[in-house]
């Protein structure tokens, strides 16, 4: 008894580090360097893409940013690499091994990066080495790509309505996602990896159950009943689950970005202030902070609970195609059309005294 007593007392205050349950604390969450979106602004411009920038990917260790160029190549920048250009002396690693215009990345930050091309290959990269490891083929022009936040899978999705998923290890297709939809702009990964948004021509959002290879619903949710004169579609062209798991956000051809609750479909809201094509969706590290890119020639800085955006980031001469927080979401990198990849920094200084 004595034995079973001193238990619930050690236990109740947390003397060896145990819930009353015998399990470890919750793990802190996180913590990340100040920024302020009211004070961001243009850091560096890195000039001399290999064409048009199509896609970006940023992330690993020691962190890289990562851009497919419409001449074929993938440049490479490393940390001293972006801070050599304000110099003017930079210079990227160069990858080889697309034919023709590289049209999506699709990388963790780990050990693989995925490219594909209009060559209709997919190459599966060794990071940082550079080389190519496997190498496959889809019968359809890629549109999009992206891998699971574990790294296990890649989906690729274009023009044919089937999203394939690949195994990131031994470079293999594996389960086909299809339904009757039109060709599919946006694909995102949910960050168990267990679910997948796509985003087509026609304006439809799809979830699907990646696991079991089935959709388990549209988004958002069809107005019931639905109206007597069909409402022309607006193509979804870009997609990303939202930091609390229950909603998705959706960026528009014509420049909304909707917020969809997952539970029952419907809009929760809508946030208005690009005017072009939403080319690219991302959340801040710490979930409080959302960019935005557009075919607008802007990038958009956004708290979550306004309509409006915190601040505009203009620069860009040409439409913008990605972008990726970087430096623990101290600064904002973008690629574009104008063959320029611009970082921006976010830092709030008067908080780092």
């Amino acid at each position: 008894m004595r034995h079973w007593l001193a238990m619930i007392i050690v236990g109740a205050f947390g003397v060896i580090g145990m819930s009353a349950l015998g399990q470890p604390p919750p793990a802190k969450a996180p913590t990340f360097p100040p920024v302020n979106p009211a004070v961001a602004k243009l850091d560096i411009t890195i000039t001399g893409l290999d064409g048009p920038g199509f896609a970006l990917a940023a992330g690993g260790e020691p962190e890289l940013v990562i851009a497919a160029c419409e001449n074929g190549t993938i440049q490479v920048f490393k940390k001293d690499t972006i801070a050599a250009f304000k110099g003017g002396t930079g210079k990227p690693e160069i990858l080889k091994g697309h034919q023709g215009p590289v049209r999506a990345l699709a990388w963790n930050g780990g050990a693989v990066l995925a490219s594909v091309g209009a060559d209709k290959k997919i190459n599966f990269w060794k990071m940082p080495e550079g080389k190519i490891t496997q190498s496959g083929t889809v019968d359809y022009r890629v549109r999009s790509a992206a891998m699971s936040k574990d790294g296990k899978f890649v989906a690729t999705a274009g023009e044919s309505d089937v999203i394939q998923l690949w195994d990131t290890s031994s470079g293999k297709p594996t389960t086909k996602l299809t339904d009757k939809m039109d060709w599919t702009l946006c694909v995102a990964f949910s960050d168990d990896g267990k679910q997948l948004l796509s985003g087509d021509l026609q304006g439809v959002v799809r979830l699907w159950d990646v696991p079991a290879g089935k959709k388990i619903k549209d988004l958002p949710a069809k107005p019931v009943p639905a109206p007597k004169i069909p409402i022309d579609p607006v193509p979804a062209t870009s997609v990303v689950f939202a930091p609390d798991g229950k909603t998705v956000v959706i960026g528009t051809a014509d420049g909304p970005v909707h917020f969809v609750t997952l539970a029952d479909g419907k809009i929760a809201r809508t946030l208005t202030g690009h005017t072009s094509p939403v080319t690219g969706l991302v959340f801040h590290p710490s979930g409080t902070l959302m960019a935005s890119c557009s075919k607008d020639r802007t990038v958009k800085l956004w708290n979550l609970t306004a309509p409006a955006p915190l601040k505009s980031l203009d620069g860009h001469t040409a439409w913008i195609e990605g972008i990726a927080f970087i430096e623990q979401g101290t600064k904002l990198t973008s690629v574009g059309a104008d063959q320029t990849i611009r970082i921006w920094d976010l830092a709030d200084l008067a908080k780092k005294k």
